[in-house]
């Protein structure tokens, strides 16, 4: 039996989301997962694997094989 949507999120999601959100109000463009790592100071895998998370969440959308595809769906409460 697969896992539907849990909707909770730890701690360093809900702040990858935050700083993801401040990204875009900032700049007007969602951050590259590079540019993330380097904001959050985590290892580029592990942006990655915080994004995938928020994903499955359903906190963010993203499109396969672009750069700059986060769209926020959810804002952190």
């Amino acid at each position: 039996m697969g896992k539907g949507k849990v909707s909770e999120i730890t701690d360093p999601q809900a702040n990858t989301l935050r700083v993801i959100c401040q990204i875009i109000d900032e700049k007007g463009l969602p951050p590259t997962v590079k540019e993330l790592s380097e904001v959050l100071g985590i290892s580029h895998a592990s942006a990655h694997e915080q994004i995938a998370q928020l994903v499955r969440k359903g906190y963010l959308k993203k499109e396969a094989r672009k750069a700059r595809s986060i769209v926020v769906i959810r804002r952190p409460e």
